[in-house]
C-alpha cells in the first residue's frame, strides 16, 4: 500500500502524459493508476484531469505566504426572460377563467 506522499508523486508523474494522450491511452493509463493507488475511478479520473494553476505572484502576510492564482471560472451566460409580469399574469387570469367555466358547466 502507498503511502499519501507517494501517491502524489505517482499522480504528479502521470497526470500531464494523461492529459495529452488519446481516448485508449487514458484508459489504460486510469486503469493502472487505479491499481497502484486504490482510489475510486471517478475519484481518480478527476484528479488527473485537473489542470495545472496559473500563479500570478506571491504575498507574505503576518509571517504567512499567501499564492494568487488566476481563476478558470466559466462565465454564466445571461438568458432572455420568456415571460415578463405582465405576460405572467395574463396567464394565471386564462388559467383562472378556465378553471372557472369548468367548475360552473
Amino acid at each position: 500500500m502507498l503511502t499519501m506522499r507517494q501517491k502524489k508523486a505517482v499522480t504528479k508523474e502521470l497526470k500531464d502524459r494523461y492529459q495529452r494522450s488519446s481516448k485508449k491511452g487514458k484508459t489504460h493509463i486510469l486503469n493502472e493508476f487505479i491499481q497502484l493507488t486504490r482510489y475510486n475511478r471517478c475519484y481518480a479520473r478527476q484528479i488527473l484531469n485537473i489542470k495545472k494553476e496559473k500563479v500570478l505572484g506571491y504575498l507574505n502576510m503576518a509571517g504567512k505566504r499567501i499564492k494568487y492564482v488566476a481563476v478558470n471560472r466559466k462565465v454564466k451566460r445571461e438568458k432572455k426572460k420568456i415571460y415578463n409580469q405582465d405576460v405572467l399574469f395574463l396567464k394565471i387570469q386564462e388559467i383562472f377563467l378556465f378553471g372557472l367555466i369548468l367548475v360552473y358547466q
